[in-house]
């Protein structure tokens, strides 16, 4: 058994275990909605149980359709079960067992025998009677209701019971993990990279747009750095989505963003930057935060284009992303992969730091001697003291003798110099201009 616990929730579609799932961890992370197989990947969260810590899992439906994303499913099912410390394999309680919703229970007690039976939808106990279907599984049933919180008490004492002795004592995530949030629309490779970046099919990749309905965090550490990973659901305009179900998803996206540490912003090389791209890029701009760009499936243009002239052309689209680092990656082939890992860790190192004063003052004066930067209304500007006001986000306070804004293009200027002499890539600088009361 892991150090830290991982307890797994298993069952055919609309059984309610994300449901469940929401209950145990006392968040809505996961996406609750009546149509079957909303949940498509499996995704962990840290929970307490008694005092104790463990990772919680949510899988997806496990289907009968021989569809590929069925079958994509089904196999991580099955894997998963197969690795978790226990698995609770939930039924629906309104219902008989279902012919292969049988035969996959007996695969997993084939595969882990460490499972707990429980059967959901028992709301009302005294009146319910469980079909008896579900006794020929020879096992003992847990009855709860996910949805009305019945039962869920007991439910976590026969967990915390089965985990036994070797339950783990140490917390299961840091909070001083930097949260990167891989943003693009759908389809473009988002799923892909994490995986490569993981080593592993941890995430279902499928061609088809909008395979990520929920946001889904991956842990790791990197050079003695705690990341966590976040793939989001592909983001359209809300207006071009017309899948309910998916719409819910692009919100929680949408809200990904603001609680993100940093985000990547993932480009298709292979398709040409559309509307979608450039909304994207603007909720990205807007939410102030750190950004590394990827443009995906270089190795389907590689041999057909410069390098330089692709980032020119993409740079020139996204000018405002111009502090952003830019890296041409392959998630198929793990080219360039990994350098976005390495810009992400040096903007957090960066932030962590911060800027001196007095080197930031100092590096203000060059910039003033380079070019005469003028003000909204004429003036010609120069700060008289500058000070690092805050890093998330960034902001810079320049003191002057008169309160007076610069001209867009010079304000422009001023950051993209204090960017590159102060090697802040990656961070967008904000500017504060007031009033100095110094003489």
């Amino acid at each position: 058994m892991s150090s830290i616990p991982i307890i797994t929730i298993v069952g055919v579609p609309n059984t309610g275990k994300s449901t469940l799932f929401n209950r145990l961890t006392g968040r809505r992370k996961a996406l609750v909605h009546p149509q079957p197989g909303m949940t498509r990947d499996v995704f962990r969260m840290p929970i307490f149980l008694d005092g104790r810590p463990a990772f919680l899992q949510d899988s997806g439906g496990f289907f009968l359709d021989s569809a590929d994303i069925s079958a994509e499913i089904n196999k991580r099912v099955l894997r998963e079960a197969q690795r978790s410390d226990l698995v609770v394999f939930l039924c629906d309680g309104k219902r008989d067992i279902l012919g292969y919703e049988k035969d996959l229970y007996l695969d997993i007690r084939r595969l882990n025998p460490r499972m707990i039976t429980v059967i959901n939808k028992v709301d009302d106990p005294e009146r319910h009677v469980i079909p008896s279907s579900y006794y020929e599984l020879k096992t003992e049933l847990v009855d709860i209701s996910a949805e009305h919180a019945r039962g869920i008490e007991t439910l976590k004492n026969i967990i915390v019971e089965r985990m036994g002795e070797g339950y783990a004592s140490e917390p299961p995530a840091s909070s001083q993990s930097t949260r990167i949030s891989i943003l693009g629309k759908p389809n473009v490779g988002k799923s892909s990279l994490i995986n490569r970046i993981l080593n592993d099919d941890h995430l279902i990749v499928s061609p088809i747009p909008g395979t990520t309905r929920d946001s889904i965090d991956l842990s790791l550490s990197r050079n003695g750095q705690e990341l966590i990973l976040v793939d989001n659901a592909g983001i359209r305009k809300i207006q071009k989505v017309r899948e309910d179900t998916e719409s819910i998803a692009v919100i929680r996206a949408q809200k990904d963003i603001q609680a993100a540490d940093m985000i990547i912003l993932v480009l298709d090389l292979s398709r040409k930057i559309d509307q979608n791209d450039l909304f994207i890029a603007a909720q990205v701009l807007k939410s102030a935060k750190p950004v590394v760009i990827a443009a995906n499936k270089w190795d389907l243009v590689s041999a057909s284009k410069a390098p330089h002239l692709v980032e020119q052309n993409i740079r020139q689209r996204f000018h405002a992303f111009h502090f952003a680092p830019f890296h041409l990656v392959s998630a198929a082939t793990g080219k360039n992969v990994f350098r976005l890992l390495d810009s992400s860790e040096q903007i957090h190192r960066t932030l962590h730091e911060g800027v001196r004063t007095a080197r930031l003052n100092r590096v203000l004066s060059d910039i003033y001697s380079e070019k005469r930067l003028i003000t909204s209304n004429g003036r010609t500007f120069k700060s008289k003291y500058a000070s690092l006001e805050s890093r998330r986000p960034f902001f810079i306070r320049l003191q002057t003798r008169y309160p007076d804004h610069l001209k867009a293009a010079d304000e422009m200027f001023l950051k993209k110099r204090l960017t590159e002499k102060l090697d802040l890539w990656g961070i967008p600088i904000f500017i504060k201009v007031s009033a100095s009361s110094r003489g």
